[in-house]
């Protein structure tokens, strides 16, 4: 019997230690890094991605002369978020919601989503989560 409590008492101990050795995801943003993150393929690879992705035609439309004047033609969507060091895009925003058509907000966003994995930054050879910046402009 002694020896079945010894046997249940290593088993409980290596579950525990096993436990505990579970790796933590990094949430920390590096903002200085050595190298910025970079779409895959470069700018003419983000351009191409865009042109095949992002559809205007329903914010075209939708917009009448109120928006027009509100918005005007030509809109800059600037898009904040993660590239983690795995080069996942997430915490997608637009940083100037309010200036920009909100179909077309929502258009820019759903494009973001839908992005390919980037090239991370990194910092001292390391792959590591950075904050990006990337404007998004059309002429509805």
């Amino acid at each position: 019997m002694r020896f079945i409590y010894i046997i249940l008492f290593v088993f409980i101990l290596s579950s525990n230690t096993t436990a505990q050795e579970k790796q933590v995801l990094d949430t920390t943003l590096v903002r200085n890094v050595d190298v910025m993150p970079a779409f895959p393929g470069g700018f003419s690879a983000w351009q191409s991605f865009l042109s095949h992705n992002i559809d205007l035609s329903e914010a075209a439309m939708a917009m009448d002369s109120t928006e027009y004047a509100q918005y005007g033609s030509r809109q800059n969507a600037i898009l904040e978020f993660t590239v983690c060091q795995d080069g996942e895009v997430c915490d997608i925003i637009v940083v100037n919601s309010g200036k920009i058509s909100p179909l077309f907000e929502e258009e820019a966003l759903r494009v973001m989503k839908k992005s390919p994995k980037w090239q991370p930054g990194i910092k001292d050879n390391t792959a590591v989560r950075t904050r990006f910046r990337q404007t998004l402009t059309a002429v509805l």
